[in-house]
């Protein structure tokens, strides 16, 4: 595949440990093991629409590590680019929700694993960034050390002089930054720098920027006041994200929202249903960048991106699966009750 196919993210793979049957972990005697996480899920989306892709991490030598190499390739991923040393992979535990009780993530191992002791030095730039169009990186890598803030940023103005499209979601967690905002403020406007395509929402600009206007209360009109703004004080072409309705009877509503050629646009309302939470943005972050890459019209790429969201919300496990046929049937209300 040529250049303009070979897409990258840098960040954490993580084991995925499930109770199941909505039970909490201390009902149950069994877990589900997956392996996740932002970088994985964007590229597992970007490989099955047809691009070349490789995540640049570094795993455990040991049969942890073994495991997670291959269930990245069995994604489409290129694993050319993964590191491997130390002894430890960051964990998460998920017990999922149901009805009124939320989903619960408890995190374990996360800031001892091979990756998050990893060294900028370590990873050979020259190499993993030749012949690259986009770059993703996930704000989480910022809330982990002082030294992953450090590597997050370096590659990125490598990334940036090279040319190469830099790709941020920011991914605000307040329990990662213990709900520091100010160091945070600071990480993040260092990171939007060298950003080119960013993914957000207008509560991260009033959190964490500390921009728009604390009294307005219609979200569409908070976006369209702040939006714009942060594109022009961080000189940021594309800006994108999902504005959600969660209903108490379970139907859920979401939009996109898309600013691109200093223009904000929003794709239809779509009602769905939820399986699976986690990932979901991912897919609508993997989306926007598809259609970036393959220069659909600002329309379609955020149809696209929205449906595939949802779709993803009707998927087991973190990383999209879903065909761009199956996406385009969404956005084209093409429902039918079995394929033969």
């Amino acid at each position: 595949m040529g250049v303009e196919n070979s897409i990258k993210a840098f960040g954490e793979v993580m084991m995925r440990l499930e109770a199941p049957d909505y039970l909490k972990l201390e009902q149950t005697r069994e877990l589900k093991v997956l392996y996740s996480g932002t970088g994985v899920n964007i590229l597992s989306a970007l490989s099955r629409f047809g691009h070349a892709t490789s995540l640049i991490t570094k795993l455990p030598n040991n049969s942890i590590g073994d495991g997670a190499t291959a269930y990245i390739r069995s994604l489409g991923i290129s694993t050319s680019d993964i590191l491997r040393g130390g002894d430890y992979i960051g964990m998460y535990f998920l017990e999922r929700g149901f009805h009124v009780r939320s989903s619960k993530v408890t995190y374990s191992n996360r800031k001892e694993s091979s990756f998050c002791t990893s060294n900028i030095a370590e990873y050979d730039l020259e190499k993993s960034l030749k012949q690259t169009s986009m770059i993703h990186f996930c704000g989480i890598i910022l809330s982990i050390s002082e030294q992953m803030r450090y590597n997050a940023l370096y590659m990125a103005k490598k990334a940036k002089q090279l040319g190469i499209k830099v790709v941020f979601d920011f991914n605000y967690r307040p329990k990662l930054w213990k709900e520091n905002k100010a160091q945070a403020k600071d990480c993040y406007e260092s990171m939007l720098e060298y950003v080119d395509i960013c993914f957000m929402t207008e509560k991260d600009a009033r959190y964490i920027l500390q921009m728009g206007d604390t009294e307005v209360a219609d979200r569409n009109q908070q976006i369209e006041n702040v939006i714009p703004s942060v594109s022009d004080r961080y000189q940021i072409p594309v800006i994108a994200g999902t504005i959600r309705e969660n209903e108490k009877d379970g139907r859920n509503r979401i939009r996109g929202f898309l600013y691109h050629h200093g223009s904000l646009n929003y794709s239809q309302t779509y009602e769905y249903q939820t399986l699976e939470r986690v990932g979901a943005g991912d897919a609508f972050s993997s989306s926007i960048m598809h259609g970036l890459s393959k220069n659909l019209s600002t329309e379609e790429m955020l149809e696209f991106a929205t449906a595939a969201c949802v779709l993803a919300h009707t998927t087991y496990g973190d990383s999209p699966v879903c065909s761009e046929a199956e996406i385009w049937a969404v956005v084209h209300n093409k429902e039918v009750e079995m394929e033969r």
